[in-house]
């Protein structure tokens, strides 16, 4: 590393940390003036607790707004379109040192931000997402809580199934209960009025229903008893069986890879759970990727100014925004499949960026 890579090293991480700052600030302030204003003065909501909600909003705004990624798009179009006007690109090519060793650093800096937010993310950042939803529930939510949703799993314990009409998230308890299981000789069926989750019990309880075997062999003659209550036939708890019923910011890639597995053995659909899974690496990758679309037009500063570099490169990061929200709803729908679904922006624009990378006159 000579003296010119340190410095460019130093200029870039300083403006790169000013504009995160900035950046966080500026959507907190936001935030706080057009949607959590009048909640924190209508419920006195206390200082430490706004103080917290804007904390762990940090890694929704670095990595699901792309704060990480646009700071260094920022940061290179700063650093290196300030270099390209004060004639410092022109004479290191003059001098024989050619674009891409000029480039080296900021490149190799917004590789190191690629992998340094998929650890932030992977780390502190699923644990404070889950937090900012605890504390967005408590103090700002306009919800009842009451959660109420329609539940079915396959391939449960002992060969059941299990259909729930009306299940309360947060009671762990169902209303109108199907279940059967298909034997050799006989079918199970179990319909009762309520399921719950019992703590003590560890186990999931049946009220008010009946019990029917219908049997093969004897013409499907039916026994049927009555439940008033009686432990559940399977012993998924809820944890398993709602695992992906939490939001895959909450999760790390290795926990929501392992639900993923756990859903799919119960026969629920995981379609948009597979691309959040490939998102989680797609969307700090742009790091690296934004790199490659901000040399070029920082290079082209000397002759089109600043303002006009910085206007072309931001409508360019909304661009990629916007064909990456597009992609990932094709493979929510099932158009895409996950993998390029989560990767297909990053790739397009990585293609394009690099072409214009080369295709800048030195």
């Amino acid at each position: 590393m000579n003296r010119y890579d340190r410095y460019l090293t130093r200029r870039m991480i300083e403006t790169q940390f000013k504009v995160l700052v900035s950046m966080i600030l500026l959507v907190s302030v936001i935030d706080l003036i057009v949607t959590r204003q009048d909640a924190i003065l209508k419920y006195q909501v206390p200082l430490t607790v706004v103080l917290r909600y804007y904390i762990t909003l940090i890694p929704t705004i670095l990595f699901e707004f792309q704060a990480a990624a646009i700071a260094v798009l920022v940061a290179a179009l700063i650093v290196l379109g300030k270099a390209a006007q004060d004639r410092e690109i022109t004479a290191l090519l003059a001098g024989g040192v050619s674009l891409w060793r000029i480039a080296r650093m900021p490149i190799l800096i917004a590789l190191a931000t690629a992998f340094l937010s998929f650890f932030v993310q992977e780390h502190y950042g699923v644990q404070a997402v889950e937090n900012h939803g605890v504390i967005t529930k408590k103090y700002f939510s306009k919800l009842s809580g009451q959660e109420r949703v329609g539940a079915s799993w396959t391939n449960l314990a002992d060969g059941w199934t299990c259909h729930i009409l009306k299940y309360n998230l947060r009671a762990n308890s169902g209303q109108d209960v199907y279940m059967h299981a298909i034997r050799e000789n006989t079918l199970e069926e179990i319909r009762a009025n309520r399921i719950y989750w019992d703590e003590d019990r560890q186990c999931w309880l049946l009220e008010n229903g009946r019990w029917s075997t219908f049997d093969k062999d004897k013409q499907w003659e039916v026994l049927t008893r009555r439940i008033t209550q009686v432990e559940a036939p399977f012993k998924e708890s809820p944890a398993e069986l709602f695992a992906l019923s939490k939001p895959a910011q909450t999760k790390t890639a290795e926990e929501l890879a392992r639900d993923i597995v756990r859903a799919e053995q119960l026969g629920m659909p995981t379609r948009e759970y597979i691309v959040n899974y490939h998102v989680k690496f797609a969307q700090p990758a742009l790091c690296f990727v934004i790199i490659w679309l901000g040399i070029p037009f920082a290079m082209r500063l000397r002759r089109g100014g600043v303002l006009i570099g910085f206007g072309v490169s931001v409508i360019i990061a909304v661009c990629y925004l916007m064909v990456f929200a597009f992609a990932v709803g094709l493979g929510y729908m099932g158009v895409w499949p996950p993998l390029v679904a989560a990767w297909a922006a990053n790739v397009a624009f990585l293609v394009g960026g690099v072409l214009l990378f080369w295709l800048t006159p030195t």
